[in-house]
């Protein structure tokens, strides 16, 4: 996330401003030079907080901090939004309705995480002239999970594999 750039001190080419001290206290309107002379008074920056018309709201402040602030919170945030991470289950053409249920709890389990889920069937060898088989049991799990995930489309057959992509609602 790029962040957007503020003009300071010389960029500010106006005639007038209306200042803002330190702690958000109103200064008022001032002209350039008397703004300028107050911020090196004070050894700070003149940093542009508002546009609007044609005199532009302008904040006493030392710009380094604010933009090493500004960088360390965006740093923080990246490193403590966590992204989901893709799970998956892999689920056998003749597996039976208890072992159906313990991946659909493990599905729940990550439904609750916010985890998106993967589900592949594989067929192998002579398991593959059962495919509509497969593709019915696919179905089958896919529904039995419709409460907490919604498909992204329909179940995928790409090749002897069996594929279906679920997010959280």
């Amino acid at each position: 996330m790029a962040q957007k750039k503020k003009r300071a001190n010389e960029a500010l080419t106006e005639p007038h401003f209306s200042v803002i001290g330190v702690e958000g206290e109103q200064l008022g309107m001032m002209d350039r030079e008397s703004a300028f002379a107050l911020a090196r008074e004070k050894s700070l920056d003149l940093v542009e907080v508002w546009v609007s018309g044609d005199v532009p709201l302008v904040k006493l402040m030392d710009y380094g901090k604010y933009l090493f602030r500004q960088q360390k919170s965006q740093s923080k945030n990246r490193t403590t939004s966590k992204k989901a991470d893709m799970k998956s289950l892999r689920i056998t053409y003749k597996i039976g309705e208890h072992d159906l249920q313990v991946k659909a709890r493990q599905a729940r389990k990550f439904a609750e995480n916010r985890h998106p889920l993967k589900i592949t069937l594989q067929l192998r060898g002579r398991e593959n002239q059962f495919s509509d088989i497969a593709a019915e049991k696919m179905h089958h799990f896919v529904d039995s999970l419709s409460d907490i995930y919604k498909a992204e489309g329909s179940v995928k057959k790409m090749g002897n594999t069996f594929q279906a992509i679920l997010y959280p609602r």
